[in-house]
């Protein structure tokens, strides 16, 4: 789909994503297909254990999916090395993965200072 002028963000489109655990009798994410336009807000509802967080983690793939497309503004980054990938996306950790010795804004802003963001 064509990007509307003055629209931020990234477009986002999974195609046949899929997530199976080992030894698990049905997959975690099961052929999810969609395509969110770039400014476009999205809301995964559902119980736990449904497969939201493992879809949005496959997305910036802190889980590699394994099957199906992931294209961010129309590149397919499924092949992308991870970490390059995850320093384009932007994402917040959450809980374990936090420096308590650090506010809410630092912890939120070391992956930017790492890799020299400026404050824009």
């Amino acid at each position: 789909m064509p990007e509307t002028s003055g629209t931020s963000g990234a477009s986002v489109e999974l195609e046949n994503l899929t997530k199976r655990y080992p030894g698990t009798a049905r997959p975690a994410v099961d052929n999810v297909t969609m395509e969110i336009r770039a400014g476009e807000l999205v809301v995964l509802v559902g119980p736990s254990g449904c497969g939201k967080s493992t879809t949005l983690k496959m997305i910036n793939r802190l889980i590699e999916p394994t099957g199906g497309r992931i294209r961010i503004n129309g590149e397919d980054v499924t092949d992308v090395d991870p970490v390059k990938l995850r320093r384009r996306v932007g994402y917040a950790i959450q809980s374990a993965g936090l420096f308590p010795h650090m506010t809410v804004a630092q912890n939120i802003a070391l992956v930017p200072k790492m890799i020299g963001w400026g404050k824009g």
